[in-house]
């Protein structure tokens, strides 16, 4: 389940699901209803890219350096086809505040507690030693 970020590092979570529309959906002045057919879950980030950050010194130019943690790109697959794809993460901001995401039902922090006893005595009863016959 998508949206369990522990650290608090990042705006997107790895896992969640969102409903990516294309680029006419995005720059149409009068959008309509967005097409939620096609999940795609985001997979990882990549490194990212901080450009003419150092310069070497045998050459005398400037080299970029990858940073991680510093993303701007993401990698997304298709759960319909398996196809991936690298997106922008603003791309995923964007259908996060249009409500093009996958909304998952919120789990209890603690079980129930009549559930929990039922379990407790199942197995209290399955632990009892057995009589043999004689």
């Amino acid at each position: 389940m998508g949206g369990n970020n522990p650290l608090r590092i990042g705006t997107i979570a790895v896992g969640n699901i969102y409903y990516i529309q294309d680029d006419g959906w995005w720059r149409d002045r009068y959008r309509g209803a967005p097409i939620c057919r096609n999940p795609w879950v985001v997979e990882a980030f990549l490194n990212g890219v901080y450009t003419a950050a150092r310069r070497n010194p045998d050459t005398g130019r400037w080299e970029n350096l990858y940073i991680a943690g510093r993303s701007d790109l993401a990698i997304v697959r298709s759960l319909r086809t398996g196809r991936r794809q690298t997106v922008t993460v603003r791309l995923l901001q964007l259908a996060d505040d249009e409500g093009h995401h996958r909304l998952w039902p919120t789990c209890p922090d603690h079980p129930a507690a009549h559930l929990v006893e039922r379990y407790l005595n199942r197995r209290r009863h399955r632990h009892e030693p057995l009589r043999k016959a004689a």
